[in-house]
């Protein structure tokens, strides 16, 4: 059973969906718990995936949403209940107790760890997780430096994430214009990412700038949902402040953004920090060089120099010295996106990751 009570739209909640489809689709039976009237309800709906619905009022003490997921733990049958939002963690602990079957509590942790949690409230509640899954190592030792957990029973488990299908010569033509890049020549640089300061759209802009009147082939795209209309209005008056209005294309969110990103040149991360930097991945299996942020979990996804770039966060002009470098050397360019690719085909692929993921599941039924 994977669980999440969360109402919201983000890496967390995709994660379960694709989870619950990955291991539907292996043969396991696999069901998923989610709040009523939530985009998990519809998409879980749409793509007839198994699904229950469960609301909690009280978050801070769930008592009766506990004892009604323990009953379902019992209907379903359940070996492993898996969270992925922390606050759901009491409601799943009080579910294991209260239940009559005995489960094996997981819990995937993928936001940063800031400080520690050792206080009696965090020892009860940890003392029932049976294993603390995060995405990246750097998250691992964080979770061994401040949680009451026993080394074992913490793992790191990366992100994997499908390869695309290819695009033909005239469908990515026909991408390329639809994201403002339609003249023959262009050099096309992306950001896929809700539109918010944190994802770092400002910062990119400034480093395009920095680079408009050396390259005029650069074009910009920023592909994501508008989370704040004055930060859209914002960049759009930063763009003309900068004069690089007509080089910069808002193209809003898409359903699918991995399908159109071999569209792009580049794609950049420009995040003063991410826990992992799952769109980073999504573009090197398909094929595209990538420049991030060095903070958090890029380290551990992009080798520099090796199979991608960095820069200083919240730096603009470092991040206008890594695209120049690309727009210099293409040979630097595709090599850099050939070894990408492998990387990532080989340490950040779905198939690998789900696999990995049950053979943990297997692991904890049977030795913890």
């Amino acid at each position: 059973m994977h669980l999440t009570l969360s109402d919201g739209v983000g890496g967390l909640e995709l994660y379960l969906l694709r989870s619950v489809a990955a291991l539907s689709q292996a043969g396991h039976e696999v069901v998923a718990v989610v709040a009523p009237g939530t985009l998990l309800q519809q998409r879980l709906r749409a793509m007839s995936l198994p699904f229950l619905l469960l609301t909690s009022s009280f978050y801070r003490l769930p008592l009766l949403a506990a004892w009604r997921l323990a009953r379902l733990l019992e209907e379903q049958q359940i070996d492993i209940l898996h969270l992925h939002w922390a606050k759901d963690l009491l409601l799943g602990v009080l579910a294991k107790r209260l239940s009559k079957r005995p489960v094996r509590l997981v819990f995937t942790r993928q936001m940063m760890l800031t400080r520690p949690k050792r206080d009696i409230y965090h020892r009860f509640l940890y003392r029932h997780v049976d294993l603390y899954l995060t995405i990246t190592q750097q998250l691992t030792e964080l979770a061994q430096q401040f949680l009451p957990l026993a080394k074992r029973r913490i793992q790191t488990l990366y992100y994997g994430v499908e390869a695309p299908l290819p695009l033909t010569p005239a469908q990515r033509q026909q991408w390329r214009q639809q994201l403002g890049a339609a003249e023959e020549g262009q050099f096309l640089v992306g950001l896929v990412g809700r539109l918010e300061a944190s994802k770092g759209q400002h910062l990119l802009l400034q480093a395009v700038a920095a680079l408009a009147g050396e390259f005029p082939q650069l074009h910009l795209c920023f592909i994501g949902p508008q989370m704040n209309s004055h930060y859209l209005d914002e960049l759009q008056q930063l763009a003309q402040h900068l004069g690089v209005s007509g080089q910069v294309t808002f193209y809003g969110a898409h359903p699918n953004p991995v399908a159109l990103m071999a569209a792009f040149e580049v794609l950049v991360l420009a995040s003063k920090e991410e826990t992992f930097g799952l769109v980073l991945i999504e573009a090197m299996r398909a094929g595209v060089a990538v420049i991030g942020s060095h903070a958090g979990g890029v380290p551990e996804i992009i080798d520099e120099g090796e199979n991608g770039l960095t820069f200083h966060p919240a730096a603009a002009d470092d991040l206008a010295r890594q695209l120049r470098r690309l727009l210099l050397d293409t040979a630097l360019r595709q090599r850099l996106a050939t070894a990408g690719q492998a990387k990532a085909d080989r340490c950040f692929n779905h198939e690998l990751h789900y696999q990995r993921l049950w053979q943990h599941y297997t692991q904890t039924t049977l030795e913890i």
